[in-house]
């Protein structure tokens, strides 16, 4: 854990530097994902990975497998696992609460969902979307989230591969972050939004075995979100390249449309981003508008 101070991307100072931890368990590891800083509370999440057969013992000495996941092997974490939970700061990162060290069994983590048996997730490594300081670009005061994933079982599902996206919102307090009851998950242009029920949640976009980790910003100089995606060049190779592509849309849950594919772009990066810190508010006189990608 670090917190990050400058008004020049490209010379910033990390201060606060720390360790975190939990555990990984029933999965094999735990990374963090979206982070969110708003009304003095800072969110940070985390989510579960492991690999393909990756047994766990339970403590009443049975045992459940993750896989098997689709081959060939992916060779780098194939295996995406659901977001574990929300820690909460009031002090600036100082200090952390975790409602979730450790989980209790294959269910117990954010949204109920699970990879074991060879399931799928909607929510893989989910990212609040970035309306700008203190969500000042929200359309409604809530906290949004988009996180990759499948719901086909002949796909490999993995931290950078994914079919589809999803998006669910919620009121950002510590008492709600946490409990899925409070969340509401898009559940297409019919059902609207549907309150505490994953099972509901519709994909914004899909793409066949070309989705992966995405993030999410609005850009106030266009009046426009913009999704980047980033996902194996050779699929679902996750030891090579990764290609990044970019849609753009006038609303947060339709109307998507491809504007530009960066392939084997960074040549590796990933978790891209448009961070509104860095991103000019309105046009020059050329129509242009500057911004950075992180």
């Amino acid at each position: 854990m670090a917190t990050v101070k400058g008004n020049d991307p490209f010379n910033l100072n990390v201060t606060d530097v720390h360790t975190f931890q939990s555990s990984t368990w029933p999965y094999r590891g735990r990374y963090p994902c979206g982070s969110l800083s708003v009304n003095g509370t800072w969110f940070y999440g985390t989510y579960f990975l492991a690999n393909p057969n990756a047994t766990t013992v339970f403590p009443d000495g049975s045992t459940k497998t993750v896989g098997p996941n689709p081959g060939p092997n992916c060779g780098n974490w194939c295996v995406q696992g659901p977001a574990v939970s929300f820690r909460s700061s009031v002090d600036n990162g100082k200090t952390w609460t975790e409602p979730r060290l450790r989980s209790k069994g294959i269910k117990d983590n954010l949204f109920g969902e699970t990879a074991f048996n060879n399931e799928r997730v909607k929510f893989g490594a989910p990212h609040f979307i970035d309306f700008g300081k203190n969500m000042e670009h929200s359309p409604d005061g809530m906290a949004y989230i988009v996180g990759h994933g499948s719901s086909n079982r002949s796909n490999v599902q993995a931290w950078m591969l994914g079919d589809q996206v999803y998006i669910a919102r919620v009121i950002p307090t510590v008492s709600n972050i946490n409990d899925v009851e409070k969340w509401e998950f898009y559940g297409g242009s019919e059902a609207g939004w549907v309150k505490g029920d994953i099972s509901a949640a519709r994909p914004i976009v899909e793409w066949d075995r070309n989705m992966g980790v995405v993030t999410m910003s609005y850009h106030p100089a266009i009046k426009k979100y913009v999704l980047c995606i980033s996902t194996a060049t050779n699929y679902p190779s996750m030891r090579g390249e990764f290609d990044t592509y970019f849609l753009e849309s006038s609303s947060l849950t339709e109307g998507w449309s491809l504007f530009q594919y960066n392939r084997a772009f960074g040549p590796e990066a990933y978790f891209v981003h448009h961070p509104s810190k860095f991103m000019a508010a309105s046009l020059d006189s050329a129509g242009r508008y500057n911004l950075f990608l992180s």
